[in-house]
Protein backbone atom coordinates (compact mmCIF):
# COMPACT_ATOMS: atom_id res chain seq x y z
CA UNK A 1 0.00 0.00 0.00
CA UNK A 2 1.07 3.34 -0.93
CA UNK A 3 2.11 6.07 1.56
CA UNK A 4 -0.45 8.40 2.14
CA UNK A 5 -0.53 11.99 1.13
CA UNK A 6 0.29 14.36 4.43
CA UNK A 7 -1.80 17.67 4.71
CA UNK A 8 0.68 18.59 7.16
CA UNK A 9 1.75 22.70 6.65
CA UNK A 10 4.44 23.20 5.27
CA UNK A 11 6.84 26.45 5.20
CA UNK A 12 6.62 27.40 1.02
CA UNK A 13 3.22 27.18 1.31
CA UNK A 14 3.21 30.48 3.80
CA UNK A 15 5.50 31.69 1.91
CA UNK A 16 3.32 31.41 -1.58
CA UNK A 17 0.32 32.20 0.40
CA UNK A 18 2.24 35.45 1.04
CA UNK A 19 3.50 36.75 -2.00
CA UNK A 20 0.51 35.96 -3.92
CA UNK A 21 -1.41 38.36 -1.22
CA UNK A 22 1.10 40.93 -1.28
CA UNK A 23 1.45 40.54 -5.58
CA UNK A 24 -2.91 41.03 -5.63
CA UNK A 25 -2.69 44.51 -3.23
CA UNK A 26 -0.04 45.78 -5.35
CA UNK A 27 -2.16 45.14 -8.33
CA UNK A 28 -4.89 46.96 -6.60
CA UNK A 29 -2.44 49.85 -5.05
CA UNK A 30 -0.83 50.29 -7.91
CA UNK A 31 -2.83 50.35 -11.14
CA UNK A 32 -7.05 49.57 -10.57
CA UNK A 33 -7.82 51.56 -7.60
CA UNK A 34 -6.85 54.57 -8.26
CA UNK A 35 -8.22 54.53 -11.91
CA UNK A 36 -11.57 53.69 -10.45
CA UNK A 37 -11.53 50.37 -11.97
CA UNK A 38 -13.66 47.68 -9.96
CA UNK A 39 -12.22 44.63 -10.66
CA UNK A 40 -15.46 41.92 -9.34
CA UNK A 41 -15.83 40.67 -6.23
CA UNK A 42 -15.19 41.91 -2.34
CA UNK A 43 -12.34 44.12 -3.62
CA UNK A 44 -14.42 45.67 -6.39
CA UNK A 45 -16.90 46.06 -3.69
CA UNK A 46 -14.09 47.84 -1.43
CA UNK A 47 -12.94 50.18 -4.60
CA UNK A 48 -16.71 51.19 -5.24
CA UNK A 49 -17.18 52.21 -1.31
CA UNK A 50 -14.29 54.14 -1.28
CA UNK A 51 -15.28 56.49 -3.98
CA UNK A 52 -18.65 56.73 -2.87
CA UNK A 53 -18.44 56.88 0.72
CA UNK A 54 -14.39 57.13 1.56
CA UNK A 55 -14.42 53.62 3.84
CA UNK A 56 -10.83 52.29 3.89
CA UNK A 57 -10.40 49.55 1.15
CA UNK A 58 -8.28 47.55 3.27
CA UNK A 59 -10.43 47.50 5.96
CA UNK A 60 -13.60 46.71 3.76
CA UNK A 61 -11.66 43.44 2.26
CA UNK A 62 -10.53 42.56 5.82
CA UNK A 63 -13.92 42.90 7.88
CA UNK A 64 -16.11 41.68 4.50
CA UNK A 65 -13.68 38.45 4.37
CA UNK A 66 -13.71 37.71 8.15
CA UNK A 67 -17.20 37.62 8.12
CA UNK A 68 -17.55 35.25 5.46
CA UNK A 69 -15.14 32.96 6.87
CA UNK A 70 -17.10 33.01 10.04
CA UNK A 71 -19.87 31.80 8.19
CA UNK A 72 -17.69 29.19 5.95
CA UNK A 73 -16.14 27.56 9.22
CA UNK A 74 -19.87 27.14 10.75
CA UNK A 75 -21.42 26.07 7.42
CA UNK A 76 -18.54 23.88 5.96
CA UNK A 77 -15.90 23.44 8.74
CA UNK A 78 -12.75 25.14 8.95
CA UNK A 79 -10.80 22.57 7.20
CA UNK A 80 -7.96 24.95 5.59
CA UNK A 81 -9.58 28.19 5.92
CA UNK A 82 -6.39 29.35 7.75
CA UNK A 83 -4.51 29.67 4.60
CA UNK A 84 -7.27 32.37 3.17
CA UNK A 85 -6.99 33.69 6.45
CA UNK A 86 -3.80 34.57 6.15
CA UNK A 87 -4.46 35.78 2.81
CA UNK A 88 -7.07 38.54 3.59
CA UNK A 89 -4.50 39.61 6.47
CA UNK A 90 -1.40 39.93 4.23
CA UNK A 91 -3.91 41.47 1.51
CA UNK A 92 -5.47 43.88 3.57
CA UNK A 93 -2.55 44.89 5.15
CA UNK A 94 -0.03 45.52 2.45
CA UNK A 95 -3.35 47.60 1.01
CA UNK A 96 -3.77 50.23 3.95
CA UNK A 97 0.60 50.33 4.30
CA UNK A 98 1.12 50.71 0.35
CA UNK A 99 -2.15 53.51 0.25
CA UNK A 100 -1.92 55.16 3.41
CA UNK A 101 1.64 54.75 5.33
CA UNK A 102 4.04 54.67 1.80
CA UNK A 103 1.48 56.62 -0.15
CA UNK A 104 2.32 54.44 -3.15
CA UNK A 105 1.39 56.29 -6.35
CA UNK A 106 -0.45 54.79 -9.31
CA UNK A 107 2.22 53.57 -12.07
CA UNK A 108 0.17 54.69 -14.79
CA UNK A 109 -2.82 56.77 -15.65
CA UNK A 110 -3.98 55.02 -19.01
CA UNK A 111 -7.02 53.13 -17.81
CA UNK A 112 -6.23 50.29 -20.93
CA UNK A 113 -2.86 49.29 -19.00
CA UNK A 114 -4.01 49.97 -15.57
CA UNK A 115 -6.23 47.10 -16.39
CA UNK A 116 -4.28 44.84 -18.28
CA UNK A 117 -1.17 45.00 -16.07
CA UNK A 118 -3.27 44.86 -12.90
CA UNK A 119 -5.05 41.80 -14.66
CA UNK A 120 -1.98 40.24 -15.21
CA UNK A 121 -0.20 40.94 -11.80
CA UNK A 122 -3.13 39.98 -9.63
CA UNK A 123 -3.98 36.78 -11.70
CA UNK A 124 -0.08 35.67 -10.94
CA UNK A 125 -0.77 36.69 -7.32
CA UNK A 126 -4.54 34.65 -7.06
CA UNK A 127 -2.80 31.78 -8.65
CA UNK A 128 0.18 30.93 -6.38
CA UNK A 129 -2.41 31.42 -3.53
CA UNK A 130 -4.70 28.69 -5.18
CA UNK A 131 -1.20 26.52 -5.64
CA UNK A 132 -0.60 26.95 -2.05
CA UNK A 133 -4.22 25.63 -1.20
CA UNK A 134 -5.65 29.34 -0.08
CA UNK A 135 -8.70 31.06 -1.34
CA UNK A 136 -8.34 35.11 -1.71
CA UNK A 137 -11.72 35.33 -0.23
CA UNK A 138 -14.76 37.35 -1.09
CA UNK A 139 -16.73 35.66 -4.23
CA UNK A 140 -14.57 32.28 -3.63
CA UNK A 141 -16.05 31.87 -0.65
CA UNK A 142 -19.77 32.70 -1.20
CA UNK A 143 -19.67 30.36 -3.85
CA UNK A 144 -18.05 27.23 -2.16
CA UNK A 145 -20.95 28.55 0.75
CA UNK A 146 -23.97 28.13 -1.69
CA UNK A 147 -21.95 25.29 -3.76
CA UNK A 148 -22.28 23.48 -0.41
CA UNK A 149 -25.76 24.22 1.09
CA UNK A 150 -27.96 24.87 -2.59
CA UNK A 151 -25.52 22.72 -5.10
CA UNK A 152 -25.42 26.36 -6.79
CA UNK A 153 -22.10 25.88 -9.76
CA UNK A 154 -18.80 27.78 -8.29
CA UNK A 155 -18.57 29.20 -12.05
CA UNK A 156 -22.49 30.85 -12.33
CA UNK A 157 -22.07 32.15 -8.37
CA UNK A 158 -18.67 33.64 -9.54
CA UNK A 159 -19.84 35.06 -13.10
CA UNK A 160 -23.15 36.30 -11.29
CA UNK A 161 -21.44 38.15 -9.33
CA UNK A 162 -18.92 40.36 -10.98
CA UNK A 163 -21.89 41.19 -12.76
CA UNK A 164 -23.89 42.69 -9.89
CA UNK A 165 -20.44 44.34 -9.22
CA UNK A 166 -19.91 45.39 -12.76
CA UNK A 167 -23.75 47.04 -12.74
CA UNK A 168 -22.12 48.87 -9.08
CA UNK A 169 -19.34 49.96 -10.57
CA UNK A 170 -21.47 51.39 -13.56
CA UNK A 171 -23.88 53.48 -11.33
CA UNK A 172 -20.58 54.94 -9.23
CA UNK A 173 -18.22 55.62 -12.22
CA UNK A 174 -19.88 55.32 -15.48
CA UNK A 175 -20.50 52.63 -17.38
CA UNK A 176 -16.52 53.35 -19.55
CA UNK A 177 -14.77 52.35 -16.15
CA UNK A 178 -17.20 49.07 -15.79
CA UNK A 179 -15.87 47.82 -19.39
CA UNK A 180 -12.39 48.21 -18.16
CA UNK A 181 -13.15 46.45 -14.83
CA UNK A 182 -14.81 43.47 -17.25
CA UNK A 183 -11.47 43.80 -19.21
CA UNK A 184 -9.10 43.35 -15.81
CA UNK A 185 -11.24 40.15 -14.22
CA UNK A 186 -11.17 38.50 -17.79
CA UNK A 187 -7.01 38.84 -18.31
CA UNK A 188 -6.87 38.10 -14.49
CA UNK A 189 -8.49 34.97 -15.21
CA UNK A 190 -6.81 33.23 -17.75
CA UNK A 191 -3.51 34.16 -16.03
CA UNK A 192 -4.32 32.48 -13.01
CA UNK A 193 -5.34 29.22 -15.04
CA UNK A 194 -2.12 29.68 -16.76
CA UNK A 195 -0.16 29.86 -13.41
CA UNK A 196 -2.24 26.84 -12.52
CA UNK A 197 -2.19 24.50 -15.00
CA UNK A 198 0.95 25.73 -16.55
CA UNK A 199 1.59 27.25 -20.44
CA UNK A 200 0.43 25.03 -23.05
CA UNK A 201 3.10 23.14 -23.96
CA UNK A 202 1.59 19.70 -24.23
CA UNK A 203 -0.45 18.97 -27.31
CA UNK A 204 -2.97 15.66 -27.21
CA UNK A 205 -3.16 14.16 -31.16
CA UNK A 206 -5.35 11.91 -32.60
CA UNK A 207 -4.12 10.05 -36.21
CA UNK A 208 -6.29 8.33 -37.93
CA UNK A 209 -4.51 6.26 -40.44
CA UNK A 210 -4.19 3.27 -42.54
CA UNK A 211 -0.84 2.54 -41.45
CA UNK A 212 -1.60 2.57 -37.73
CA UNK A 213 1.05 -0.16 -36.61
CA UNK A 214 4.22 1.48 -38.57
CA UNK A 215 3.03 4.99 -37.39
CA UNK A 216 2.82 3.49 -33.38
CA UNK A 217 5.96 1.90 -33.57
CA UNK A 218 7.62 5.20 -35.01
CA UNK A 219 6.20 7.10 -32.30
CA UNK A 220 7.44 4.75 -29.84
CA UNK A 221 10.92 4.49 -31.16
CA UNK A 222 11.50 8.00 -32.10
CA UNK A 223 9.76 10.18 -29.82
CA UNK A 224 9.80 7.36 -26.47
CA UNK A 225 5.87 8.44 -26.30
CA UNK A 226 3.17 6.03 -25.85
CA UNK A 227 0.05 5.39 -28.43
CA UNK A 228 -3.10 4.19 -27.68
CA UNK A 229 -5.11 2.54 -30.72
CA UNK A 230 -8.95 3.15 -30.77
CA UNK A 231 -11.39 0.80 -32.67
CA UNK A 232 -13.71 3.39 -35.10
CA UNK A 233 -15.91 2.69 -38.18
CA UNK A 234 -16.12 5.72 -41.11
CA UNK A 235 -19.73 6.71 -40.90
CA UNK A 236 -19.64 7.63 -44.53
CA UNK A 237 -17.45 4.64 -45.64
CA UNK A 238 -18.96 2.02 -43.43
CA UNK A 239 -15.90 0.45 -42.49
CA UNK A 240 -13.34 -0.31 -39.54
CA UNK A 241 -10.78 2.40 -38.90
CA UNK A 242 -8.08 2.72 -36.40
CA UNK A 243 -7.08 5.92 -34.71
CA UNK A 244 -3.95 6.40 -32.74
CA UNK A 245 -4.24 8.67 -29.42
CA UNK A 246 -0.70 9.94 -28.19
CA UNK A 247 0.06 13.19 -26.02
CA UNK A 248 3.98 15.05 -26.99
CA UNK A 249 5.51 18.49 -26.29
CA UNK A 250 5.00 20.81 -28.50
CA UNK A 251 8.73 20.65 -29.73
CA UNK A 252 7.94 17.02 -30.69
CA UNK A 253 5.45 18.18 -32.95
CA UNK A 254 7.57 18.73 -36.39
CA UNK A 255 9.27 15.19 -35.30
CA UNK A 256 5.54 13.75 -35.06
CA UNK A 257 4.97 15.11 -38.17
CA UNK A 258 7.63 13.77 -40.42
CA UNK A 259 7.12 10.31 -38.61
CA UNK A 260 2.69 10.54 -39.98
CA UNK A 261 3.92 11.99 -43.34
CA UNK A 262 6.53 9.32 -44.07
CA UNK A 263 4.11 6.57 -43.70
CA UNK A 264 1.02 7.92 -44.54
CA UNK A 265 0.71 11.38 -46.71
CA UNK A 266 -3.26 10.84 -46.33
CA UNK A 267 -3.26 10.69 -42.57
CA UNK A 268 -6.06 12.77 -40.83
CA UNK A 269 -4.62 14.27 -37.97
CA UNK A 270 -6.25 16.55 -35.49
CA UNK A 271 -3.72 18.44 -33.12
CA UNK A 272 -5.27 20.08 -30.10
CA UNK A 273 -3.41 22.21 -26.62
CA UNK A 274 -3.38 19.80 -23.46
CA UNK A 275 -3.32 21.96 -20.36
CA UNK A 276 -1.47 19.79 -18.45
CA UNK A 277 -0.73 15.61 -18.99
CA UNK A 278 -0.53 13.69 -16.23
CA UNK A 279 1.75 10.23 -16.40
CA UNK A 280 4.64 8.65 -17.32
CA UNK A 281 6.78 10.83 -19.11
CA UNK A 282 4.89 13.54 -18.34
CA UNK A 283 3.74 15.00 -14.59
CA UNK A 284 3.56 12.36 -11.93
CA UNK A 285 0.14 11.82 -10.54
CA UNK A 286 1.63 11.13 -6.89
CA UNK A 287 3.73 15.25 -6.91
CA UNK A 288 0.50 16.74 -8.47
CA UNK A 289 -1.39 15.40 -5.63
CA UNK A 290 1.30 16.45 -2.89
CA UNK A 291 1.19 19.88 -4.76
CA UNK A 292 -2.36 20.45 -4.32
CA UNK A 293 -2.64 18.84 -0.97
CA UNK A 294 -4.21 21.27 1.73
Amino acid sequence: MSRPVSSAVRPKDIIYVIIGSMLVAFSLVAFTIPNKIATGGLTGIATILYYTIGLPVGVVVLLGNLALISLQAWLIGRRSAWKTLLSIIVTSACIEVMMNIYGMPALTKDPILACLYGGIISGVGIGITFKAGGTTGGVDIISQILHFRFHFPVGDVILFSNIIVTFMAGYAFGPELALYGLITVFFSSKVIDAVLEGMSVFRSVFIISKFPDEISWAIIEDLHRGVTCINGVGVYSAKPTSILLTAVRRKEMPILRQIIYEYDPDAFVIVGDARQIIGRGFVKLGDEVRREKD
